[in-house]
């Protein structure tokens, strides 16, 4: 659009009307629409751009109460005549900032310039397409609510809004992004939230300097305070009902315009495991269902470099049985086992990526074909042997269970298996005290990211690695809000 500064408005109309074509030269979206009511000779255009606007709002609550309006405007200027008197919207802005125009042009709303005014005023008429609320294909839910966040920010704030009916809820917006104008929105309740991670967030948003932002997690890349770890500091999700319990815990969460992800921030990485269908199934269950999470984590990372470790280092820590029957089965093939291990994963790792960019049928159909059909052919072509298969499969499932963290785990997994390699199983047990290590000097926003897994408090440990009743769940966690109490507005518990 170039620089702004040089233009300004003036009170002849069609001086303005020239500027504004001339900053939107070349584009055939904009539309302008002159106008002259002929009770009271009021001249005036609009600017709007074509599928952003409703035209039941610029038609019926904009020209048609400007043309059919009879009275005399008197004294006041047409811009304070048309605000005040005439128009029908419940949202409009008074304003002479170029830049406020322009925004607000290619945001969908309506521009309405009149003659003899150096103002204009901004109407509130989007009106683009948004897909339905549905369930989010990554966090199905058996019980629990089935809707998810879109892509309009709007939305997504009446959203929270319904889960959480408060007075203290409080949203605060940004504009990031030099080209696209992005609008992210801060979320959290006041009264619960630190004042130092809220000013933190804000601020570390507010000194974004890029040409776009497109996703919540561009912004929890440039506001993690861990920024070179392969754990995120920020928890992603499209689901509100996730969100709003993040809220009321003292968290802070950050809507992106045009992306159905939200951030919620301090996270902990016990969230990893937690589902929020883990709150309406009975909490036995829940329990049970989130050690088999952390249970798949441990599998997923580990198995390959332990086979690998056993079957290549240590064969004496095996029964004879088993190895015996794992090098008959090896017979014949003529790679050595970390090659096998090495060239599976990546294997496996395509197929999950294709599962995850192709169509549904072609998916499902490429699938069976690169497990059952490639897999037994290997086999039976003694290019790999079916214990390496069995192992490398284990491993590919237990991911599955764990779908927001299938990064970290592939590179967990692929690391401790070149140690194994280098060292047995004692390069496993190394690449196992480094990964604790890191995870215990994790630090999001000042909270302890093993936060709840370091000490065996009941009140601490009531919704980490098992799912503690509601009843007995008294108190927020004790890093992340100034009230720790539950269901009380000023109260104060002892963690």
């Amino acid at each position: 659009m170039g620089d702004l500064e040089k233009y300004s408005l003036t009170n002849s109309l069609d001086e303005n009307i020239k500027m504004i074509q001339e900053i939107f030269c070349d584009d055939e979206c904009i539309n302008l629409r002159v106008f002259q009511n002929q009770y009271n000779d009021l001249k005036g255009c609009i600017f709007f751009i074509d599928d952003m606007v409703d035209p039941t709002i610029v038609d019926g609550h904009i020209l048609k109460p400007i043309l059919d309006n009879k009275a005399l405007p008197g004294n006041i200027d047409h811009i304070t005549y048309l605000s005040t008197q005439i128009l029908a919207s419940s949202s409009l802005e008074i304003t002479s900032s170029i830049e406020d125009i322009v925004d607000a042009i290619v945001y969908g709303d309506t521009v309405l310039i009149a003659e003899g005014c150096a103002q204009v005023i901004i109407i509130s008429s989007k009106g683009w397409k948004v897909r339905d609320i549905t369930e989010p294909e990554s966090e199905k839910a058996l019980k629990g609510p089935r809707e998810g966040f879109l892509e309009s920010l709007s939305i997504n704030l009446s959203m929270l809004r319904r889960k959480i009916r408060s007075k203290d809820l409080k949203f605060y917006r940004i504009t990031v992004g030099e080209r696209t104008k992005t609008k992210v929105c801060v979320c959290y309740m006041d009264g619960l939230v630190h004042d130092k991670m809220l000013d933190k967030v804000i601020d570390k948003i507010e000194n974004i300097y890029v040409d776009g932002v497109f996703c919540s997690k561009n912004i929890g890349e440039f506001i993690t305070d861990e920024p070179f770890s392969i754990f995120e500091m920020g928890h992603f999700t499209e689901k509100p009902d996730t969100v709003a319990s993040k809220i009321l815990e003292g968290r802070i969460a950050v809507l992106v315009d045009g992306s159905p992800s939200v951030m919620t921030t301090p996270a902990l990485f016990i969230e990893t495991f937690i589902s929020s269908d883990d709150y309406a199934l009975n909490y036995y269950y829940a329990s049970m269902r989130r050690l088999l999470r952390i249970i798949g984590f441990v599998i997923t990372i580990s198995i390959p470099a332990l086979y690998l470790a056993l079957v290549a280092f240590h064969q004496s820590t095996l029964p004879t049985d088993l190895l015996v029957t794992i090098y008959a089965a090896r017979e014949g093939v003529p790679f050595p086992t970390i090659l096998e291990l090495i060239v599976l994963v990546i294997m496996f790792e395509v197929l999950i990526e294709e599962g995850t960019r192709t169509p549904g049928g072609v998916s499902q159909a490429l699938s069976i074909v690169g497990v059952l059909v490639l897999g037994t052919a290997a086999v039976d072509a003694r290019l790999v042997s079916a214990p390496t298969i069995i192992v490398v499969g284990a491993a590919a499932i237990t991911e599955l269970m764990l779908p927001e963290i299938t990064g970290p785990v592939a590179v967990l997994r692929m690391s401790l298996l070149i140690l194994s390699s280098l060292l047995g199983l004692y390069g496993y047990m190394f690449g196992i005290l480094a990964l604790i290590i890191h995870l215990f000097s994790l630090r999001g926003l000042g909270v302890p990211f093993m936060d709840g897994l370091t000490t065996l408090q009941p009140q601490s440990i009531k919704d980490t690695i098992v799912r503690a009743p509601a009843w007995f769940m008294r108190y927020r966690p004790k890093f992340m809000s100034k009230d720790y109490k539950r269901g009380s507005i000023g109260g104060k518990g002892d963690e």
